[in-house]
């Protein structure tokens, strides 16, 4: 998927697209 392990959410591409759903980094929702 071009992103390393390790790497912060807010560094990962705004056009990455999920390898498994094909989801894109805008419907994600961070969890605590």
């Amino acid at each position: 998927n071009g992103v390393a392990a390790g790497t912060k959410w807010e560094d990962v591409p705004e056009d990455w697209v999920c390898p498994v759903c094909g989801v894109g980094k805008d419907e994600f929702n961070e969890v605590e």
